[in-house]
């Protein structure tokens, strides 16, 4: 009868391990952008924002997340992007270049600045040769520049290896006390 408990305690124990090294794996806890920069553009065929060239230079860094409101100030159909792979004005949407939808009132275009730092060109697709202008990328300044991905175990196991222990050492007092008592009995 106590080694059946004892082996319940211990399958138990073993059991509670397991299912708490596999929660991390289990629920992934999504990454969430904010916004670094809310930038304004009114497009006017001869330029954006209603200058001469140059049109306005935009800087972010690598990873900030953009929300660029963008409306047309001549009611003439606009579309903005960033050409990311640098292969001229015309976009690549859906693909490498970040797009905005046309509009011809305004619209909203929020996205994270994912590429490489660089000097880059934003155009509107329908008017590129008077409305574009540089879209800068700066480093990120995080330190040492490269993301270390987390080992979820390495982090959790020390607590595991406690628990465990903690667990068996219950288990075998238990079986102990347990089998004192029998004999005391007798």
């Amino acid at each position: 009868m106590l080694n059946r408990r004892f082996s319940i305690v211990l399958v138990s124990a073993l059991l509670l391990t397991a299912v708490i090294l596999g929660l991390p794996n289990l629920f992934s806890i999504p990454t969430v952008a904010t916004i670094n920069h809310s930038i304004a553009l009114v497009g006017f065929v001869n330029a954006w924002n209603f200058t001469t060239t140059p049109n306005p230079t935009i800087t972010v860094t690598q990873g900030d997340g953009v929300s660029l409101q963008l409306s047309s100030g001549d009611a003439v159909l606009h579309r903005w992007f960033v050409d990311v792979d640098k292969n001229g004005p015309t976009p690549d949407c859906p693909g490498a270049d970040i797009c905005s939808d046309p509009f011809t009132t305004s619209t909203l275009l929020t996205f994270t600045v994912n590429f490489a730092p660089g000097t880059y060109t934003y155009y509107c697709s329908l008017h590129p040769t008077t409305m574009l202008g540089q879209f800068v990328v700066n480093p990120s300044s995080s330190v040492g520049g490269t993301a270390v991905p987390v080992d979820r175990l390495t982090l959790v196991a020390p607590y595991l290896g406690l628990a465990s222990a903690l667990a068996i050492l219950v288990a075998v007092a238990t079986y102990i006390t347990r089998t004192r008592r029998k004999e005391e009995k007798k």
